[in-house]
């Protein structure tokens, strides 16, 4: 499986795992939270911690950019 496949497939689970936390009425920034300390965890065991945060710096400039809204139409 490709690059561009894994992420499709990994995008998808999250989505689902985002729907049961919404089912269960838990609040969004604790489950995001949940999702990226278990997310930091497993990259710590195979990274070392510059390694991790210069990534998680990478994607908090991504945030800052506004990559991650949802683009306007018109």
């Amino acid at each position: 499986m490709n690059e561009n496949e894994q992420k499709k497939l990994a995008s998808a689970i999250v989505l689902k795992a985002r729907e049961e936390c919404r089912k269960k009425k838990i609040n969004p920034y604790i489950a995001i939270g949940a999702f990226i300390d278990e997310t930091i965890r497993e990259l710590s065991t195979l990274n070392t911690d510059d390694k991790v945060a210069d990534f998680l710096i990478s994607i908090a400039g991504k945030v800052k950019s506004g990559i991650y809204r949802k683009k306007k139409s018109g």
